[in-house]
């Protein structure tokens, strides 16, 4: 069956039929409606391939992610997905290896003709990753939580750097004055915009940071690094986190060692991830604020053109019950 036959069968032009399963498309409820019916009745499918090679735009949007071991990411990646498809957009999720150049991976993207990719955290090299000048022959490239400084890309991320500040002065509010970062992989923007935030604020309070530890953003190496800084004999009453899944280990690895949270030890994540508000957690965190993320990440992408420039959203305040002293 061909768009031809439906449209005879509708008694609609063939025109219209493409305009019936194109989402968003100028076409009466009528109509669509009768297009429809007769596709169903025929059993039409629509060749996505084939409009592709006629229009010259695929509708894919290749999602590029190297780090699935935090819970935020399946779950930024899984509402990306729905807020392309309520555009009439396709998601083509990519996988990278952070042990080679990401842009290895935009080049294999570009074979399926997509229309844009989104960078979700993986490490950068100091060459901006790019598929042409989006203004010639290009499709445009943004980095979601991640920055590359120094370089005009488009970018949405939370402000990493405030909300280490953030959790520094929560910390120092609660009370804490031998405070330690966990970090997670220390060659990614988040992380060091998270630990510059917190050891920043620190310093202007005249606090010495007592150590910060940085390996990967799981929950393994959050109990490790915890159980590592009681070997070393450091007793740190508040602990932030690099991310909330971090967050979790360090909890954990808390209560093997018999300190009770909040009253011996402070913890603040990172991320706002559901886990955290679990029973055996309720972590006080910051959360990123994932839906305007998203809905700024794909303005960015397909609205009105505009400068390359990276977009910053403030985390909001989680209030639970890992932070000692009143609320804020």
């Amino acid at each position: 069956m061909t768009s031809l036959d439906v449209s005879r069968e509708a008694g609609v032009s063939q025109s219209a039929v493409s305009r019936a399963f194109t989402p968003g498309a100028h076409i009466s409820p009528d109509t669509r409606r009768r297009v429809l019916d007769a596709a169903e009745r025929l059993g039409y499918q629509p060749n996505a391939i084939a409009r592709s090679l006629v229009t010259q735009r695929s509708g894919i949007v290749a999602l590029i992610v190297g780090e699935l071991h935090n819970p935020f990411y399946p779950q930024a990646l899984s509402q990306m997905a729905q807020a392309l498809e309520a555009r009439g957009k396709r998601a083509l999720l990519l996988t990278h290896d952070g042990r080679r150049d990401v842009q290895e991976t935009l080049d294999a993207a570009r074979s399926y003709q997509i229309e844009a990719a989104v960078v979700f955290p993986t490490r950068l090299s100091s060459t901006p990753p790019s598929l042409g000048d989006p203004l010639t022959d290009g499709v445009p490239v943004l980095l979601f939580n991640r920055q590359l400084p120094g370089h005009d890309l488009l970018s949405v991320s939370c402000d990493n750097h405030a909300g280490g500040r953030l959790a520094a002065q929560l910390l120092y509010g609660s009370g804490a004055r031998r405070l330690a970062f966990v970090g997670g992989d220390p060659d990614t923007s988040t992380h060091q915009d998270r630990l510059r935030g917190f050891a920043g604020w620190l310093a202007e309070a005249g606090v010495e940071l007592l150590a910060a530890p940085a390996r990967a953003f799981q929950y393994d190496w959050g109990m490790q690094a915890t159980l590592d800084l009681h070997t070393a004999g450091l007793r740190p009453d508040g602990i932030f986190a690099a991310n909330d899944i971090v967050a979790l280990g360090v909890l954990d690895a808390l209560r093997v060692l018999g300190r009770r949270v909040p009253d011996d030890v402070s913890v603040i994540g990172f991320d706002g991830i559901p886990e955290g508000a679990r029973a055996a957690y309720r972590l006080t965190t910051i959360r990123q604020p994932l839906d305007l993320m998203i809905e700024d990440a794909l303005e960015a992408l397909f609205g009105p053109p505009g400068p390359a420039t990276g977009r910053l959203h403030p985390g909001e305040l989680v209030w639970r019950g890992t932070v000692g002293g009143a609320q804020p």
